[in-house]
This record gives structure tokens, sequence and C-alpha cells, in this order.
């Protein structure tokens, strides 16, 4: 049995890498053709084993000399041809196959015998004899010695560290070159289950060439690559998500005007608290889904990149990556509560997520129900009830009802360009003198009812005078009401609404969670 070695040494310099350049001067050549032809060349054959052709041919079109394509024929193949770098290199004389004998019509393999290359008939092949039609019968994949050298090629590919992809190449070209060369064999003189046995010796055990290949394939230049492609399509995700906040920022006021509404018309009285928090938490969830993206395509690019398979570096890149983002999503600034925090700690989970689930070869990255899920969850976080959507009660102003019958009383609520706010209302409007108060608000599960611990209102103002909320104290919404008092001291409520108050300076995750303890 041939000894494979291989020391991933082999260099365009080399007497083989020279061979194999000059051979595919001017055409395209499978491996077997390549392995015929340089076994017929005086010392070649004693540098060259077939089971190190493949991991030379992989190693050379890994150093960009060589690239490959499948080519359809009689069989398909995987054929190679020389870059313009190693044509550029070449000077050394032209090593051209000979030109085709015509005796053969063969459209896709060179004769097994003389090692020729034969361009595709132009005129309709002759008949075939009985006995070709017999070989021919003998290597279809259900033939009797078929099944030896599929098995081979399906276990050499079972143990390679190499993408899915690229696996499945290196089993359809090895299957490929075993069975041309148990035919070259038969057609020496071997019967079938001999050159079945011949043929996959030459290759030697399967654990040995799968080895070579993954040494021949898995270059330091390829992996550093990798890596950088890893690196820069997890940037490139997180900052197209990121660009892509615009859309729910754009979106979000639209939609709730369209909430409220329909809860005014189902009797109830919907407030979204538009607070700087309520932004930044839709920056997060377009965060964790960039991060989702990032970690299912870096990984898939690293892994086809550096020709390694994913879970090789699966566990390392999910945890390398989700420690990274961690460390960001801890000290970068923003408006924080509960909900934008536990939003924030979601992406490096995100893409721990999106690593365990990389993107397969032609595969696309975002698929209908992914968007859709992402779009699902943007809007539960908009308007999650009891964190972002509440319902409020008209009549809590303590000892204040809500006037009956009579027109609905709309309380405009207008914000200017130095941070006061003036409350407008239609004129004429209720039967005593009308102020407008504000009552500290504070939440209670999908409620906001005025501040238990209120027992009156924190300012009173005549409308259109003009509030200051950042002077009042730090309540996170205002509970807003115009009141009219009669001459009699009573007091009827002609309007509420609710108001978000000034939000927390910007801080970070970190200096979040150590307050919290």
């Amino acid at each position: 049995m041939d000894e494979l070695r291989w020391d991933g040494l082999v260099t365009f310099e080399s007497r083989i890498d020279d061979a194999i350049v000059g051979a595919l001067q001017g055409q395209d050549l499978s491996g077997f053709e390549i392995w015929r032809w340089l076994g017929s060349k005086e010392g070649a054959s004693g540098q060259l084993t077939e089971a190190l052709l493949y991991p030379t041919l992989y190693h050379l079109e890994a150093e960009g000399l060589l690239q490959s394509a499948w080519h359809e024929g009689e069989w398909t193949k995987r054929k190679y041809r020389l870059t313009a770098t190693a044509s550029g290199q070449t000077s050394r004389g032209d090593q051209r196959m000979p030109a085709a004998a015509p005796a053969d019509r063969r459209s896709v393999s060179p004769d097994p015998e003389a090692g020729a290359w034969f361009m595709p008939p132009r005129e309709p092949p002759p008949v075939a004899s009985p006995a070709a039609a017999e070989s021919s019968a003998r290597h279809r994949p259900d033939a009797p010695g078929w099944a030896a050298l599929a098995a081979y090629a399906e276990d050499l590919a079972a143990r390679l560290d190499l993408p899915r992809a690229e696996q499945n190449r290196v089993r359809l070209e090895i299957a490929d070159h075993l069975r041309d060369s148990a035919h070259s064999l038969e057609r020496q003189g071997h019967d079938p289950e001999a050159a079945t046995t011949e043929a996959l010796r030459r290759l030697g055990p399967s654990t040995a060439l799968a080895a070579a290949i993954e040494q021949a394939e898995q270059t330091p230049s390829r992996f550093k690559r990798g890596i950088r492609r890893g690196v820069l399509e997890i940037i490139g995700e997180m900052a197209f998500w990121l660009a892509l906040s615009i859309v729910p920022f754009a979106l979000a006021l639209g939609l709730v005007d369209i909430v409220t509404g329909l809860g005014r018309l189902a009797g109830l009285n919907l407030v979204v608290l538009k607070t700087a928090e309520w932004t930044t938490s839709q920056a997060a969830v377009m965060a964790c889904a960039g991060a989702f993206a990032a970690g299912r395509i870096s990984l898939g690019r690293l892994a086809r990149i550096s020709r390694h398979n994913e879970a090789t570096f699966q566990k390392r890149w999910a945890l390398g990556g989700g420690a990274v983002l961690l460390a960001i999503v801890l000290v970068v600034p923003g408006y924080l509560d509960a909900l934008t925090v536990a939003t924030l700690l979601g992406v490096p989970v995100a893409f721990v997520a999106g690593s365990f689930r990389p993107q397969q070869f032609r595969e696309s990255a975002y698929s209908a129900r992914g968007v859709a899920t992402a779009a699902l969850f943007v809007l539960v976080v908009t308007f999650l009830p009891a964190v972002r959507l509440f319902d409020f009660d008209p009549n809590g102003t303590p000892g204040t009802p809500i006037a009956r019958g009579g027109a609905t009383v709309v309380l405009s609520v207008d914000p200017h360009p130095d941070g006061t706010f003036t409350y407008g209302l239609p004129e004429q409007t209720g039967t005593g003198s009308v102020t407008v108060e504000l009552w500290p608000a504070s939440t209670d599960w999908p409620f906001i009812v005025v501040d238990r611990s209120a027992t009156a209102a924190v300012t009173s103002v005549q409308p259109g005078s003009g509030v200051d909320l950042a002077a009042l104290p730090p309540y996170r919404q205002w509970w807003v009401v115009a009141v009219s008092t009669a001459p009699d001291g009573t007091r009827t409520a002609l309007a509420v609404t609710i108001q978000t108050g000034t939000s927390s300076k910007p801080g970070s995750v970190l200096g979040w969670l150590i307050s919290m303890l």
C-alpha cells in the first residue's frame, strides 16, 4: 500500500507543482486526468502518488494557483484550470498533453492507458461495442464494486473537518477518481473486484487521506482571511440592524396613535409612555436581531473561508463573540429601565444563539419567518402591557369626578424648545375657574393611577401657562388633569391625560445593575 505522507511544504517551485501547472496549460482537467498524464512522465511518477494527488491539488488551489468547477459530460467532473497568478509565474516550457487520438471518443476522461486528453466529439460517437456496454454497466451506481467505492468516499467525507459543501465536493471528486481508476484497471485486465480493491489500495486509508486533505486546505492564510471576514460580518450586521432602528423610530409614533385610537373605540383610555427609555429599548431590540444575524453569518463565513466544519469553531466563536458584545453592552451609555437592560443583555445571548445555527452554503441569512419574528418582537417591546402600554381611569383624580355629558374636552400638551410645556383647553370650558393640575402618577400593573402617597397636586397652572417638568420632583410620569372649580368649591375633572416626566440621566447597564444590588 502506498504510504501517505504530506508535510504541507509543496510549493509552486517544486517539481510536482510545476508538472501539474504544465499539464494544465491551456486546458481544464479533472484530478484523474492530471494523474494519468503525470504518471507517464519520467520523474513525476516517483514523487507523486495517487494518495498525494488531491492534497496537492487542494493545496495549490488554496494558494491561488488553481481554481476548479464542476463540468457536465458523460459524468459530471470537477475540473481544474490555472489562475492568472499561476499562468504568470510559469516559465519552464509547454508541457501540454498530446493531441487527442482519433480512436477514442470519450468526452470527459482521458484514455486510461495513454493518458491522452480527448475533447468532446464533433460528430455522433460510434455505436458502442457489447464489451464497452458491459463495462459501462458495471460502473453504474448499482453495479458490483461501486458500493465499496462509494462507501470509501462517504467515510472519507465524514472524517473531514471541512464545511458541508466542501465535504460533499471531496466526496464526489474522490468517488469519480475511484470509478475512473477502477475502470482503468479493468482495461488493463483486472476483474471488477480486483480493480475495485486496487483502486482503494492506491488511495490508502481514508483516515490518512482525510488528514492530508485537511492540512492542504486549512492553510494559515485562509484561517486569517476567515477570521477577518467573520469580524467584518459581525461589525457589518450590527451596524446594518442599528441603522434599521430608524424604521421602528419612525413608525412607533404612528402605531401609538393607532393603538390608542382603537382603545378609545373600545372604551379604554390607553397611553404609551414615550420616554427616552422607550426609544432606547427599540434600538436594543434591533441590536438583538443584528447580533443573531451576525452570529449566524459570521460563523458560516469563517468556516467556509478557513475550510473548517462549523462545529470546530462554534463554541469558541460563540463564547468569544458573546463575551465581546457583553462587554460592550455593559458599558455603552443609554437611557435605562428594567426592560431596556434586559433587552441589552439579550444581545450577547442572541449572538450565541445565532452561532449555533450558522448559515449554510447557499442558504439565505434571513427567512420570512425570522423577519416576521423580529417585527413581532419589536411590536411586543414597543407596546408591552404593564411596561410600555397602560390604561387609566379619568375618574382617578382624588375627589374629582369626571364631568358627565357634553362635548368631549381635549387637553392639548405643547412642548417648547426650552423644555417647558403649555396646556391648552377650548375657550369657555367649564362653569367655574379652570386650572391644570399635575399629580404624581405611578404604575399599578396594567394601569396608571395617581400616586397613593400624594395628598395634593404638585403644581397648578392656568391653561396656556408653561410648566418646566425638569424643575419638578423626578416622577417618571404625571397625571395631568384640567379641573373646573365651581363657586361652591365643587371640583369637576374636564379632561385627563398622562405625560411622561424627565428621563433619568444616561448610564451604563453595569452601573444600573450595581445600583439595583
